[in-house]
C-alpha cells in the first residue's frame, strides 16, 4: 500500500501540528488538534460528575479487572470493579490538570494495591479495607492529588484453584 502524501487534502494541517510538537512542545500541538478537530471530547465529561450540594464531585479513576496467581496455593484469583474518587469542589480544577498526567501511575498503584490485598478482606461488604489500601498508596504516591476518598462499583471476585 503507498499512500501518497503530496495530495492529502489534510497536509497543511498534519504538518502544522508536526512542527508545533517539535517546535512548542506537546501542549501546543494539542491544542492546534484540539482547535481543528471534528469530534467533541464527550468521553472526559462521561467520567465527571456533576458538582453535589455536599462539596463533592465523583470522578472515575477506571476499569480494573486484575489476576493474581498463588503458586503456593495453587490458586488463581480474579478482581473486577470500576474505581472512583471524590474531590471537594474547590480542588476539582486542580485535581482535573494533574490527573491527565498522572492516570497510568494511578493505575499501576491500583493494580499493586489490588494484589496486595489478602482475599479475607474481600468478605467485607463495604470493602473497607480495600478501598483504605488503595487510597493510602495514592496518597502516598501522589500527595499532589486532592483525593478525599475512593469508592468501589461492580466488583466481582472469582477464585479457582487447580
Amino acid at each position: 500500500m503507498k499512500i501518497d502524501l503530496a495530495s492529502c487534502p489534510s497536509r497543511p494541517w498534519l504538518a502544522a501540528a508536526v512542527f508545533a510538537a517539535a517546535g512548542f512542545g506537546p501542549a501546543t500541538s494539542r491544542a492546534l488538534a484540539e482547535a481543528h478537530a471534528t469530534e467533541p471530547a464527550a468521553a472526559q465529561t462521561d467520567d465527571v460528575g456533576a458538582e453535589s450540594a455536599t462539596g463533592f464531585r465523583g470522578i472515575k479513576l477506571g476499569e480494573f479487572k486484575i489476576r493474581t496467581s498463588h503458586t503456593v496455593s495453587s490458586r488463581q484469583d480474579g478482581v473486577s470493579f470500576i474505581l472512583y474518587a471524590t474531590v471537594k469542589n474547590d480542588d476539582f480544577k486542580n485535581f482535573d490538570r494533574l490527573f491527565e498526567n498522572r492516570k497510568i501511575k494511578i493505575r499501576d498503584q491500583v493494580v499493586v494495591a489490588t494484589r496486595l490485598v489478602p482475599i479475607e478482606d474481600y468478605d467485607d461488604p463495604e470493602l473497607a479495607k480495600f478501598r483504605r489500601r488503595i487510597l493510602l498508596r495514592l496518597r502516598r504516591t501522589m500527595p499532589e492529588l486532592p483525593i478525599d476518598n475512593v469508592y468501589v462499583s461492580d466488583f466481582s471476585l472469582t477464585a479457582k484453584t487447580q
